[in-house]
């Protein structure tokens, strides 16, 4: 179906739905009752993720954003990394096959993945393999109740890989409905949860199914790797033997189920999430021919955790939680075409079969939490906790028709880390005891302290210290002054220490300052932030890693949220960043200097809404040694329309329109090497995304 075609009998749609619920709808008691919800939401959004103990998330320390799942469905935002556009300075992005990054205030992009932790009802979920963990981020928006994000070090509270910020994904456990969701790209997305409790609320659980798929679709990529360097001078004929410009293989699917059961102070919970991609551009920005497109990387998460909460005295709370994790990786995919000539050791050798590789990788994370929450002294809340893991490598092999020591063709076998792949070996482990000391101390009325210090002992990459010291100022009923210095810490992952076993972990130092203001009908937030990163993870090489010079980043948020009464609302950020090399002065690539979201919705009743979202995203700077101008900046305009049935109060039918004038979005293509280990352009019209896509969702309320 032709895009213009759909959007146009989209929006005829809309117009269509809009003009009948206009007559059948007007303003009735249940616009004074969602008036009351939106006074009630103001005054007590609470959150755990930034200290561990609830407290509402405007005093808590540091910034937190919290995004409502039925916000974003109203929107049209399909997934939880979709989302993410909305946080001021964050901003999403993909590597070459596809795999979701996270960039948050200027860190990433250039820099390995992986530098927030990710949790799912808060429990961690970033594997030990690359610090990712793109089945949570690929989960549909429809799956959950709500996401929690903290913008800045978080390894005070949360330890390994809460860098940069740190994420947890709320799902559903207390409704019950059905959805189902049709976007014009041949992407499919349905579910459903369901809950259960005793009469007494003694007992309960839930259970939460969904899942999407992706179709490869018409996106083209332009000329690849292939073009570039000596690879096109031991390939002359690199025009016909490249595959590209051609279509891209961005197939992509996710799946999920989520069980949870308590009974009093305790509770288990039970998770299954599996996502694939297809390999985008190409594991090594090789583009795959078009009879080969399908899914060719694999990752999922089996984990079964129990928690118990229990009140020792008045003034002495316990929790404990013990969980089993298993990750699993696994792909298959061709990285060169046949026919493709490189350079060995020896001598320019011929790769007749191409170059075709398949790997396995699992993981078993045993992991021990123990907490101590004191409030025996006066103005005062102490948290102790301690945590142990024990990280486990099952398996792990490749299986390759090119000789890993020779680099010359050979039959296809297994191989391990043992015959000198770049893989983690069976006999790879990770040991973790943390301590964590926290307090919160009351000054007065209006100022709440907090203290914090992490002590992470690794077995194998050395100790690290986390502290943290944050100050919250209530100035009367509507404004709040926060200040925040903390530092935090990532550890290499497993992938990266198969390439350079010596890497350090990455540090990095960040001082905050924000002012609040919230009433009931409006919202304000400022924020400024400084930081230090010191051995940044980046990579080296194909697929290499280093350590690179130190970082620094400095920048500004906006947030403004102004409400007038029920009918119309905006929402607006704006963030200004500059993140640049403290050697040479240069901007960080890949990341943008400026981001900016502005939102406005119209709800004329409580059976019909209307919305239109603008988005900016500012140019993006190049690597060193790359002749291109910075990547240009780009905008986009999503309209959504959202309708309620007149003759039930359950069933609700959205349409919506993304990227409405098919604005030309692209992510940055870093620089590669060749075949004699010169760098060279990947692709240098850099990574193309879909352009005008229409999509239409039914959801129903049971």
């Amino acid at each position: 179906m032709k895009i213009r075609g759909l959007a146009c009998r989209m929006g005829s749609v809309m117009l269509a739905f809009g003009w009948i619920h206009g007559a059948v709808a007007a303003p009735n008691d249940s616009d004074e009752v969602e008036e009351l919800q939106n006074l009630l939401e103001v005054l007590d959004q609470q959150t755990e993720i930034a200290t561990k103990t609830k407290l509402n998330a405007d005093y808590v320390p540091g910034l937190v954003t919290v995004l409502h799942a039925d916000e974003l469905s109203e929107l049209g935002i399909r997934t939880v990394w979709e989302a993410l556009r909305l946080v001021p300075g964050i901003e999403p992005s993909i590597d070459q096959i596809g795999g979701r990054q996270t960039l948050v205030r200027g860190v990433g992009g250039s820099f390995a993945s992986g530098n927030m932790k990710i949790l799912l009802n808060g429990k961690s979920m970033n594997s030990t393999l690359s610090a990712n963990s793109n089945p949570v981020l690929n989960m549909p928006v429809a799956q959950i109740d709500h996401i929690e994000v903290v913008r800045g070090p978080g390894s005070a509270v949360h330890g390994e890989f809460a860098y940069a910020g740190v994420l947890n994904v709320v799902t559903r456990k207390t409704d019950d409905g059905v959805f189902l969701r049709f976007d014009e790209d041949e992407t499919y997305t349905g579910g459903g949860f369901a809950h259960w409790a005793s009469a007494d609320g003694r007992q309960g659980g839930s259970i939460n199914i969904g899942g999407w798929q992706k179709q490869a679709g018409d996106v083209q990529a332009g000329e690849d790797a292939v073009y570039n360097g000596f690879n096109a001078v031991f390939n002359p004929t690199y025009a016909t033997l490249s595959n590209a410009p051609g279509a891209v293989n961005d197939a992509m699917e996710q799946r999920s189920v989520l069980i949870d059961w308590f009974y009093d102070a305790l509770s288990l919970s039970f998770a299954y999430a599996e996502d694939g991609n297809g390999d985008h551009y190409g594991t090594i920005n090789v583009l795959s021919a078009p009879d080969e497109n399908g899914i060719k990387y694999h990752n999922r998460y089996l984990m079964l955790n129990g928690r118990g909460k229990w009140a020792l005295s008045e003034t002495l709370e316990l929790n404990t939680e013990i969980g089993w994790q298993q990750y699993q990786n696994r792909y298959n995919a061709r990285l060169l075409p046949d026919g493709f000539t490189w350079a060995t050791p020896a001598i320019p050798t011929t790769l007749l079969d191409g170059f075709q590789t398949e790997g396995y990788y699992e993981e078993s994370r045993y992991s021990g939490t123990f907490d101590l929450v004191w409030s025996g002294w006066q103005n005062h809340r102490w948290l102790a906790s301690l945590g142990v893991s024990q990280i486990e490598v099952n398996d792990a092999w490749q299986r390759n028709n090119i000789n890993p020591r020779t680099l010359g063709p050979a039959a296809t076998r297994k191989y391990t880390s043992k015959d000198g792949i770049p893989w983690p070996g069976r006999d790879r482990d990770r040991q973790i005891l943390s301590l964590t000391l926290q307090d919160e101390y009351r000054a007065s009325d209006e100022i709440t302290i907090t203290a914090g210090l992490r002590h992470d002992d690794y077995d194998d990459v050395g100790q690290n210290t986390s502290p943290r010291i944050a100050a919250v100022w209530r100035l009367g009923r509507d404004h709040v002054l926060k200040a925040q210095y903390a530092q935090a810490f990532r550890p290499p992952t497993f992938y990266e220490t198969a390439f350079e076993a010596d890497l350090e972990p990455e540090k990095i130092r960040t001082s905050e300052l924000a002012y609040i203001y919230k009433a009931p009908d409006t919202e304000l937030r400022v924020t400024g932030f400084r930081s230090r990163l010191t051995d940044v993870i980046t990579g080296n090489g194909i697929l290499g890693f280093r350590n690179a010079p130190e970082v620094k980043s400095r920048g500004l948020e906006f947030e403004v949220r102004q409400r007038f009464g029920v009918t119309w609302q905006i929402d607006a950020n704006v963030t200004v960043a500059e993140s640049e090399s403290v050697k040479t002065g240069d901007r960080v690539p890949a990341a943008a200097d400026r981001l900016a979201n502005l939102v406005v919705r119209y709800k004329p009743s409580s059976a019909q809404q209307y919305a239109i979202w603008v988005r900016h995203v500012g140019d993006r700077a190049r690597e060193e040694g790359d002749a291109r101008k910075s990547l240009e900046s780009y905008e986009t305009v999503d309209l959504s329309a959202n309708f309620r049935l007149p003759f039930s109060a359950g069933p609700m039918i959205r349409v919506g329109i993304r990227n409405l004038f098919d604005r030309d979005v692209r992510y940055p293509a870093l620089l590669t090497r060749d075949v004699v280990d010169q760098t060279i352009q990947s692709y240098e019209a850099d990574y193309p995304q879909p352009g005008r896509t229409a999509w239409l969702e039914l959801a129903w309320r049971l």
